[in-house]
């Protein structure tokens, strides 16, 4: 826009304006430009209060204007006291007592009678604007705002074009100054390209440009400098167009010591791993073929190459993007999560970074992008689930700027920047954006053997001996981040001698707080002698013969089925000590859910869990997810045996099932069992042995005729019941005699369920 050549010799400034802040005097500048770009179409009379509320304190008078205002002023304020002796003044004298902004209405200002000269003398108004404009243009050229260095940086990193800059620097200004942002409503426009011209005018720059950078999926839009913007058949005014972040503002208004730090306020590098890929060596498979990922990713620029880890918080998501960065001989960005000041940023300002974070990072060599913790991101931008889906699958992108097609194409296809994304819970992420990910990775607790090298490293400075560290291994579920936290807490909160007890307690009071109560097969009080002869089974095949097999061929999936107390549970026991493998018990309620799904959910984990583990499941209560479909009366009941039937078929471990409900078990759930026992009472010969070594210890002598007799009639006895006995004996403090213990017996007997049956049918 072309300029007059400025007299200042007979200019005559507000006062405190060459003090004024340099941001109030930027946004001044600008609308003034506004205003005179836009010329006759400004309803300026009407406007001019609004207008002048912004202008006012920075106008710069020229003094043939000035002139004729005070000739004006002598003729209206003639008598007026608050004027008195104004006509004495020197003009700078005048514009010291008259010319100070307070307001529309302060009577003693110029401003109050300003409106009614300038509506007689509109020439002296455009004189007005243009001096002053023309002032500004040249004091501003001569020292530049925070703003605008800040600006000067990000243009360069993000390789804007002059018309982005300016932009972005009008943006600022609109969401700086709330006069400002009230004003542009009054610049109306016939067209969106009227708009355009106005503001390419304003800021030098070229028209086309401007319009790239403001139509809807620019890339200003993209990578979340501007939001919201509108349609261009829509724009009416050029409020429509200042559409700059919130977020960017108090960016750029803060003081950096160098491009780099600027953009850490975006990315920055990420720590480097303490670990190494042998702490991995449990996916040692996974991480060669991320890092290969990575790695060709750079080497041949491929765009859209996104990995994602998930799994439970603590088992090493992060660590393990780290050290997949560093074999691949990548240098790690991450993508922040709090601002400055430490609070955290919401899901559609992270993904703005990721977004700048790539545009950042496009041209340079050898890197990689870390986004942790991405829950937040796909819930915020994803919307509807439903609607997004349908309008996926449709090809349908939507209008909006970071939702439906156009958002998954930018974010998970045409990334530059190879990313590595870290959540914890996949489910929150819908299956339209998990199918885009080129690699997936769920990262649980490491098995037991890895569980041992972990903890020993955890452990290597703290006074600990093999058989606390093999307990820890021994813990299913344990996450590296857990031992490392206790092992800290043990270092702060004691001394060496104490430090295997602090640990110990710090994991079992984390166990409650994160509601991890079942760690696996509790070991149980053993108050009575018990082996292998003990147990009446009926069955096609030798138990021992079974045990052999089982230990040869490590997996199979067996039903025990029989009366409670006939020992079930001790023969799993017995088992998966036998193999050398943990025991993985789960009762129903720790599956059932009252959420239609999240059962069925439970019973695969259940399976995954025993498969990482290595140990041998035992599901008590099987007939709640085995029961026959054809008694099933809601849907639920059916998809739940179902996916206990699929997970027995995928299941490449040891599976035990127990149940008191034999005859109601599904007829598929029968021919997936390998081996089905039956669990029968205590025989003859059994009740004997068992009343010698708990009653009489061992004493066989003591077993006379009336015992015998009184023993054979017991004849739904079970090794639970010598259990129940011996542990009244244990709480009560004392020793039974034969007979007591004998006759305990027989009230156990009494109170079995067929046994009252049998005696309510014989009176």
């Amino acid at each position: 826009m072309a300029r007059s050549r400025l007299d200042t010799t007979a200019l005559l400034p507000s006062p405190g304006l060459a003090e004024a802040p340099v941001l109030d005097r930027r946004c001044t500048h600008f609308v003034l430009l506004l205003v005179l770009g836009q010329g006759p179409r400004l309803q300026l009379r009407r406007d001019w209060g609004s207008l002048l509320s912004l202008v006012g304190r920075h106008l710069v008078w020229p003094q043939p204007v000035l002139r004729r205002l005070r000739e004006y002023l002598s003729r209206r304020c003639a008598g007026n006291r608050l004027w008195s002796g104004h006509e004495r003044l020197s003009d700078t004298a005048f514009i010291a007592r008259h010319g100070v902004w307070r307001g529309p209405y302060e009577e003693g200002s110029l401003f109050f009678h300003l409106d009614e000269h300038l509506k007689d003398e509109p020439k002296d108004l455009m004189a007005l604007l243009r001096a002053t404009a023309d002032w500004l243009g040249a004091d501003l050229r001569r020292q530049q705002t925070l703003v605008e260095r800040n600006l000067d940086a990000l243009a360069g990193l993000l390789q804007l074009n002059p018309a982005e800059r300016a932009l972005l620097l009008y943006g600022t200004l609109a969401r700086y100054q709330r006069e400002l942002r009230g004003l542009l409503v009054e610049f109306k426009v016939g067209s969106a390209q009227e708009a355009y011209a106005l503001l390419a005018g304003v800021a030098g720059v070229d028209e086309r440009e401007v319009a790239d950078a403001l139509r809807t999926g620019s890339r200003l839009e993209r990578i979340g400098m501007v939001e919201n913007l509108i349609s261009e058949h829509n724009i009416t005014d050029l409020a429509d167009l200042m559409k700059v972040s919130e977020q960017l503002p108090p960016v750029l208004m803060r003081e950096y010591h160098g491009p780099d730090e600027l953009m850490a306020v975006f990315t920055r590098p990420a720590e480097r791993s303490t670990l190494s890929s042998e702490d991995f060596a449990f996916v040692a498979d996974d991480v060669a073929v991320i890092s290969r990922l990575l790695e060709q990713a750079v080497a041949r620029k491929a765009k859209g190459v996104n990995v994602l880890l998930y799994g439970p918080p603590g088992t090493g998501k992060t660590e393990l993007a780290r050290v997949c960065a560093e074999q691949a001989g990548l240098q790690l960005y991450e993508v922040e999560y709090a601002d400055r000041e430490g609070h955290p940023l919401g899901g559609r300002d992270r993904y703005r970074s990721l977004q700048i974070s790539q545009v950042f990072l496009d041209g340079s060599a050898r890197v990689a992008l870390l986004f942790d913790e991405v829950e937040d991101v796909f819930p915020t931008l994803s919307g509807d689930t439903a609607q997004l889906v349908a309008r996926l699958d449709a090809g349908d992108g939507g209008t909006g700027s970071v939702s439906g097609k156009a958002w998954v194409n930018q974010i998970l296809e045409n990334n530059p920047v190879p990313v590595i994304w870290v959540t914890n819970r996949i489910e929150q992420i819908d299956p339209a954006f998990r199918r885009r990910f080129q690699y997936h990775l769920e990262l649980t607790s490491p098995p037991p053997g890895a569980r041992e090298a972990l903890v020993r490293r955890a452990l290597a400075e703290l006074p600990v001996d093999d058989a606390l560290v093999a307990r820890l291994a021994g813990r299913p579920g344990l996450t590296p981040a857990q031992i490392r936290t206790a092992a800290r807490f043990a270092r702060l909160a004691g001394t060496e001698a104490d430090a295997q007890a602090l640990i110990e307690r710090q994991l079992a009071h984390a166990d409650k707080a994160l509601g991890q109560r079942d760690r696996g097969a509790a070991a149980r009080p053993v108050v009575t002698r018990w082996d292998l002869s003990l147990l009446n089974i009926d069955s096609r095949f030798a138990l021992p013969a079974i045990l052999e097999a089982l230990r040869r061929r490590g997996h199979g999936t067996l039903c025990f089925h029989g009366p409670p107390g006939t020992g079930k549970t001790a023969l799993a026991e017995h088992i998966a000590t036998s193999l050398g493998r943990p025991l993985m018990v789960r009762q129903a309620s720790d599956l059932v859910s009252k959420f239609v799904g999240e059962t069925e959910q439970a019973l695969a984990r259940m399976f995954e869990a025993a498969q990482a583990e290595q140990a041998v499941l035992l599901l008590d209560e099987a007939d709640s997810f085995l029961r026959s479909r054809r008694l099933a009366e809601r849907n639920y009941e059916i998809t739940e045996v179902n996916e206990m039937l699929q997970g027995m078929e995928r299941h490449a471990g040891l599976f035990i099932c127990t149940t008191n409900l034999f005859e109601e078990l599904d007829e598929a759930a029968l021919r997936r069992f390998t081996f089905k026992i039956q669990f029968k009472p205590l025989d003859a010969a059994q009740r004997q042995r068992m009343f010698v070594a708990e009653a009489l210890q061992g004493g066989e002598a003591g077993l006379d005729t009336e015992r015998r007799s009184r023993l054979a009639a017991l004849d739904q006895l079970t090794p639970g019941d010598f259990a129940a006995v011996q542990r009244q004996a244990e709480l009560l403090g004392q020793a039974l005699t034969p007979d007591e213990f004998l006759s305990q017996l027989e009230g156990e007997h009494r109170l079995k369920p067929s046994v009252r049956q049998q005696r309510h049918i014989g009176f």
